[in-house]
């Protein structure tokens, strides 16, 4: 899904000549396209993915969950909130170091080539500095070092490498990005990732954007005022790793794989309490569309082991069915089912419900799958990747994988 088309006019010609091009190449205005920017490298499943997160990240709510989860339940079947929660924190942990980018490139350059250019700074008791370099053909290098003013050597706390060969729109590429939250921190004492690291690859451009993130180790940021005491629960402060493939093509559809370490309440049953919130194994892939009537169809599928349950209880299986008015907007739930399974696969308990939709006859689009029953294992969701971290990204309706 790359913009592969290179067009030489003779202006364009011109500026090829005079000083570097645009977009590719050297020159000044080629290594500033090549420069990251969060609103390219985030997971825009909704419009507002792409401006700056807010202060603080919101920890999964605690509290109302059993009302929210329908008769007798507080396992939290709503998934796409849970998909909501990883696109938020992956995005505010990336905003971590992009806005340090950001704002050291806003200033003017201490040094400048040809094939490379340094930005340097001051924030909060820390210097910044920041180089791009041109290190193949229309290949870029990237690196952010940073450390308590005073100290040197700054120490390297996201490197990356992007590579711009047919992209023809600024910070669009395929590329790397590492980050090392210990040294982030390390700089910035008050930085409260303070360990773990950051693998994102990408490929973004205006016809497509594919972003997978590794997650490992993390301590990640949460906000300790959404828990009660003040408190973030030993599980969930404790550092987690997860991996995750966000895919989007525009107006058509995209999907989410997610494997990471969930706090689910699953107050379904004594057995599956969770009282102490202790984080289970989760896989999860959504996938959505544009259909012909216009809005997005989109379903979400879940599957909980580990944590907190004990035999018999084997997994929880869940299900929600969306709905939006267009592409990137905040869907509306029209269908979710929650059941705890033994190892045969029968149902324990379980629970599901329908809500009211704004224009859709069907909860559940019957292209998205088969949904799963309350009954028995039979129509469980079968289809989980083999990898949440490598390629293909889950398809969805009317595309297939990439690259096939």
């Amino acid at each position: 899904m790359n913009l592969r088309t290179l067009i030489l006019t003779a202006p364009l010609a011109v500026v090829l000549a005079c000083g570097g091009s645009t977009s590719t190449g050297s020159g000044s205005a080629a290594l500033d396209a090549a420069t990251p920017r969060f609103a390219t490298l985030a997971l825009d499943q909704t419009a507002a993915d792409t401006t700056a997160p807010a202060a603080l990240l919101a920890a999964p709510d605690t509290t109302g969950v059993a009302q929210m989860a329908g008769p007798g339940g507080g396992c939290h079947p709503h998934l796409f909130m849970r998909e909501r929660e990883v696109v938020e924190r992956v995005n505010r942990h990336i905003y971590k170091v992009l806005r340090l980018v950001e704002k050291v490139i806003a200033t003017n350059p201490v040094s400048e080539t040809e094939k490379s250019k340094t930005w340097t700074a001051s924030e909060s008791g820390a210097d910044i500095s920041f180089t791009v370099s041109l290190v193949g053909s229309s290949v870029y290098s990237w690196e952010l070092a940073a450390a308590p003013t005073g100290e040197t050597p700054l120490r390297v706390v996201m490197s990356g490498e992007i590579d711009r060969n047919g992209y023809t729109g600024a910070h669009e590429g395929k590329g790397t990005m590492e980050v090392d939250f210990a040294l982030l921190h390390a700089a910035f004492p008050n930085e409260r990732a303070a360990s773990g690291t950051l693998e994102v690859r990408f490929d973004v451009s205006a016809a497509a954007r594919k972003i997978a993130v590794r997650g490992t180790d993390v301590t990640w940021d949460l906000d300790a005022s959404k828990f009660d005491g003040g408190m973030v629960p030993t599980g969930l402060s404790a550092p987690r790793s997860g991996e995750y493939v966000y895919y989007r093509v525009p107006e058509k559809g995209g999907s989410l794989k997610i494997k990471d370490e969930m706090v689910f309440l699953c107050g379904m049953d004594p057995r599956t309490a969770n009282v102490a919130l202790v984080p289970a194994d989760t896989r999860m892939v959504s996938r959505w569309y544009r259909s012909s009537d216009g809005r997005v169809h989109g379903r979400s599928d879940g599957l909980i082991t580990g944590g907190n349950l004990v035999a018999p209880v084997d997994r929880i299986v869940g299900v929600t069915c969306h709905d939006a008015a267009a592409d990137r907007h905040m869907p509306t739930e029209g269908y979710w089912l929650m059941k705890a399974e033994d190892a045969s696969g029968a149902t324990l308990v379980g629970f599901d419900a329908t809500s009211m939709m704004d224009t859709a006859a069907v909860p559940c689009d019957p292209q998205l799958g088969e949904v799963p029953l309350l009954t028995g294992p039979s129509k469980d969701f079968k289809d989980w990747p083999v990898s949440y971290f490598e390629d293909p990204p889950f398809p969805f309706p009317g595309t297939p994988f990439p690259g096939t």
